[in-house]
């Protein structure tokens, strides 16, 4: 399935070692409209480990000194709205526990990732110099930059429907 939608949150990179070596992976949330009468938005947690995607993700983010992203209440700061298209097939994965019991779990697979247009700012987050170097990152990566424009505010939007 592919669909259109924006990148709604980004929570931090986890990592570690297997038995196959280190390996990371870039949690987030898309959130998209199955149908254009939709009414509401359908939202799903994705995780990837391809680094080019993690790189067009990282450039709309906001790093600190470090150079690391920056992490608020245990999200990243996005700099910018990321729109973007997103194609994720999902599976049933079984396992064995370790007391020898089989389980299951949901397994939702990215195949597909493409920044789309311009994105709009975060409000009080983005500055003139964040606009600046997130631009030049995503350029860096390839990407359209994002734009620096007036944010809507998200509470309005998911209240628009309401009869007052």
């Amino acid at each position: 399935m592919e669909f259109e939608g924006r990148i709604q949150r980004v929570l931090p990179v986890r990592s570690g070692t297997s038995q196959r070596g280190e390996w990371k992976v870039l949690p987030f949330v898309f959130e998209y409209f199955e149908t254009p009468d939709q009414r509401w938005s359908d939202k799903v947690l994705l995780e990837t480990m391809d680094t080019n995607i993690m790189a067009q993700i990282g450039a709309y983010m906001k790093k600190g000194a470090d150079g690391k992203a920056v992490v608020e209440n245990g999200e990243c700061v996005l700099l910018a709205e990321l729109n973007c298209k997103v194609g994720f097939s999902h599976n049933v994965r079984t396992y064995d526990r370790q007391d020898g019991s089989r389980a299951f779990i949901n397994n939702v697979s990215v195949y597909k990732f493409e920044v789309l247009g311009e994105g709009v700012a975060t409000g009080s987050q983005q500055t003139g110099q964040q606009a600046t170097a997130a631009g030049q990152q995503a350029t860096a990566a390839g990407q359209q930059p994002a734009a620096a424009q007036p944010a809507a505010d998200p509470a309005k939007v998911e209240e628009d429907d309401l009869p007052f």
